[in-house]
Formats: C-alpha cells, sequence, structure tokens
C-alpha cells in the first residue's frame, strides 16, 4: 500500500481542488439569478392558480402587484390573510393586484378550504416544487413583495403585516 499512497494523496487533492474551482466558478460566472430586491425587475413565473387557469406575471404587467408568498401551516400567514382579502377588494377597481403563492402544500384541498374560510378572492399561484419560492429567495413566512406596475421591486417585508402596513405599501405603489 506504501507505493500507491502518494497517488491516492494527489487523486483527492486533484478531486477537492476540482470542486473549489467549479464552487468559484460557479457563483461567479452564473448558476442560478439572484432574488429580486429592491430596485430589481421582478422575476417572471407562470404558476397554476387554485381553481384553474393560470397566474402569470406578464399578463399581471403594467398593474401594481402585492405578492405574498405563504402557508396554511404559518401563523402569521394566517393572520393578515383578512387583511389582504380586505386590501385586494378595497384597491383592485385601481388596478392593484394581489397573489398569494402558497409554497408547495399538498393536497390542494387543504389550500382551497383555508381560501373558503377566509373568503379568499384574489389569485392564489401553486409553487408545489418550490421553484418560484426559491428564485424569489423566500426564506421566511410571510414574505411579501410589493412591486409597481412596471414590474419593480419597490418594498420586501419578511413576516407578519398588519392591515395599516399592507394599506401604506400599496397607497405607496398607486401614488397617492
Amino acid at each position: 500500500m506504501g507505493k500507491h499512497k502518494r497517488k491516492i494523496q494527489l487523486a483527492i487533492l486533484f478531486a477537492m481542488l476540482l470542486v473549489f474551482v467549479y464552487t468559484i466558478a460557479t457563483s461567479v460566472f452564473g448558476g442560478e439569478e439572484a432574488p429580486p430586491a429592491v430596485g430589481d425587475k421582478i422575476a417572471h413565473f407562470q404558476l397554476e392558480a387554485l381553481g384553474g387557469g393560470t397566474v402569470d406575471t406578464i399578463e399581471l404587467s403594467g398593474r401594481p402587484i402585492v405578492l405574498n408568498f405563504w402557508g396554511t401551516f404559518c401563523p402569521p400567514c394566517v393572520e393578515e390573510t383578512p387583511a389582504l382579502q380586505r386590501m385586494y377588494e378595497k384597491y383592485a377597481d385601481q388596478g392593484v393586484v394581489i397573489v398569494g403563492v402558497n409554497l408547495g402544500e399538498k393536497p390542494v384541498v387543504r389550500i382551497q378550504q383555508f381560501a373558503d374560510r377566509f373568503g379568499v378572492t384574489y389569485p392564489i399561484a401553486l409553487d408545489p416544487d418550490l421553484d418560484v419560492r426559491d428564485r424569489y429567495g423566500v426564506r421566511w413566512y410571510p414574505t411579501t413583495f410589493f412591486i409597481d406596475a412596471s414590474g419593480i421591486v419597490t418594498e420586501v417585508k419578511e413576516g407578519e403585516m398588519t392591515e395599516d402596513f399592507i394599506e401604506s405599501a400599496i397607497r405607496r405603489l398607486i401614488g397617492q
């Protein structure tokens, strides 16, 4: 084994070097797109909507959007849902769209029961594989992106929002 020891050590060193170079190269030259931050254009997505159809950010362009990532398992998400619904009803005629992006929950009937319980009428997009959640860099629930009519993120809020906060952010979006 002694004469092969040097070759094994070199092979291990070479493998570690390859992993290091690959890691550096993918972080510098590409890989995944960065999640949208304040001042960035939103990342496009198209997801199946609860109840049928799709939610497509291209179709929503030209309108202010409140994009709320949530789950039925999340107590702060549950608490802010009625306020989001009230703001949707209040500002829909001014073009504001609220979209709830559900975080991969199954079965879908649980999401539908939640929406029915709170009378949610704004679109709910289903993100079963959490691809959109990951593209948006969401790590805390709820997380909400406020997006102006030109598709630029104006504000990101991690955690529960009060109705006053939601309304203030929407008013800023529509210039009131």
